[in-house]
């Protein structure tokens, strides 16, 4: 593939039909100088998978979202690897709708997620949480780090549970999107692990969309959400405000993109990265004390048929599918 050269990259994902059910998700990788006009990435695969976001540091582009693919800046090369978010204890997360929030001060990416919903169910304070990256792992491993805040969902001026979380820096501070039903509530800290400040619960989007992503950009934040008429008819929108933390208007939003151009019926689930190289990783991120293999894909089933291990790769007519647990059943 080329690798992508434009200001920001965007991890998405496309849907047909039957789109609560994310084995029907495609993901992609689109880039643009403005935000506003997006490209696709020239070469890039489409992947089974769902819910993706991207991060660059130094010569590599990370896409989750279907395990983890790595993309290098300089000959285009995409490596497949397996992604895992650990507790304290060692035990899987099972951490829900992940995405990168930022860097630690080594270089160490920062993730942020919601626990399964088998954790949640029959509460109303849903954690959101923080891992940080295992050391040498080059962005495959993460390990629970802290709770960025933990969201009263009956406090909240707007109805519904908190889901798909969203970090980034504005400029000033660090800002936390949820997405609480077609709506996108935000919250703020001084560190991008947080903890995040219930107190600055503002509604950022009221009924304008959902499954958020934030950016700083030079000319302010750019706000991106989903929004359409059904789940089967979803594009992805953007905003621009000066720092994101603020009502804005759903007329402010406008189409960026589409489902249509991929003979899909949905465009959502955007996750916005600069193209910039960050923080490079220094001691405390480089070793081997976690060790993280590229692997070589085996065939895999068709779409929708059953596997036997959760989150295990595989290849399908030059796709890679992902092993999911849907409804309790793996496929």
């Amino acid at each position: 593939m080329t690798p992508p050269s434009a200001a920001y990259v965007m991890a998405f994902h496309t849907c047909s039909s039957n789109c609560e059910n994310p084995t029907g998700h495609t993901v992609r990788l689109a880039q643009s100088q403005d935000g506003a006009v997006w490209s696709d990435v020239p070469g890039w695969k489409p992947l089974s998978g769902s819910v993706p976001d991207a991060i660059r540091r130094g010569n590599t582009f990370y896409v989750i979202g279907a395990g983890l693919t790595r993309i290098d800046m300089t000959t285009g090369s995409a490596t497949a690897d397996r992604f895992s978010v650990k507790k304290t204890n060692g035990s899987n997360a099972l951490a829900r709708d992940v995405s990168f929030a930022g860097q630690m001060p080594d270089g160490r990416f920062v993730i942020v997620y919601v626990p399964p919903m088998q954790d949640v169910v029959g509460t109303t304070s849903i954690p959101v949480q923080i891992a940080v990256e295992d050391k040498g792992s080059d962005g495959a491993n993460y390990t629970f780090y802290a709770t960025a805040i933990s969201i009263e969902s009956t406090s909240l001026p707007v109805i519904g549970q908190p889901t798909d979380p969203d970090i980034f820096f504005n400029g000033n501070q660090w800002v936390l999107y949820v997405s609480v039903g077609s709506n996108v509530v935000s919250f703020t800290s001084g560190s991008v692990t947080g903890p995040y400040d219930a107190g600055s619960a503002t509604v950022i989007s009221n009924q304008a969309g959902g499954v958020p992503a934030g950016v700083q950009s030079d000319s302010g934040v750019m706000t991106f959400v989903n929004s359409g008429s059904s789940r089967e008819n979803l594009v992805i929108q953007r905003a621009v405000s000066a720092t994101g933390t603020a009502a804005i208007p759903a007329a402010a939003f406008s189409t960026v993109l589409t489902g249509a151009a991929y003979g899909a019926s949905t465009a959502e689930s955007p996750g916005i990265a600069r193209n910039t190289t960050g923080t490079s990783c220094g001691t405390g991120c480089t070793g081997s004390t976690t060790t993280s293999t590229s692997t070589t894909l085996g065939k895999a089933g068709r779409p929708g048929s059953r596997c036997t291990t959760a989150n295990k790769q595989g290849t399908w007519k030059g796709s890679v599918l992902v092993c999911k647990k849907v409804k309790g059943k793996l496929v």
